[in-house]
């Protein structure tokens, strides 16, 4: 992706700052570079120096949370789905041994 004059209105923010306005520690914003929840398009590294693009921060952030939830729910459907099926097993063998 090539850069546009856009891209000149955007103000970076360095990582403390991110941290601040957040209201969470600077190793939690590390973490969360690390783990890939703030992806590599929401910053600008040169170096040991990050800048961040704080609305895309948080929009990522959001989407991320949103993400998770959404894993969240199918998983607990698939264990829901696996306890009846569990429970239908246990009542055939039951009735067969009955």
């Amino acid at each position: 992706m090539e850069p546009s004059t856009d891209d000149l209105d955007i103000e970076y923010v360095p990582i403390d700052e991110v941290a601040r306005k957040l209201h969470i520690s600077l190793a939690t914003v590390r973490g969360w570079v690390r783990r890939g929840h703030i992806p590599p398009t929401t910053y600008i590294r040169v170096g040991n120096t990050y800048r961040f693009n704080m609305a895309a921060v948080v929009t990522a952030l959001l989407r991320h949370e949103e993400h998770e939830e959404h894993e969240e729910h199918e998983e607990d459907t698939t264990e829901e789905d696996t306890t009846e099926e569990d429970t239908t097993e246990e009542n055939n063998t039951e009735n067969e041994n009955g």
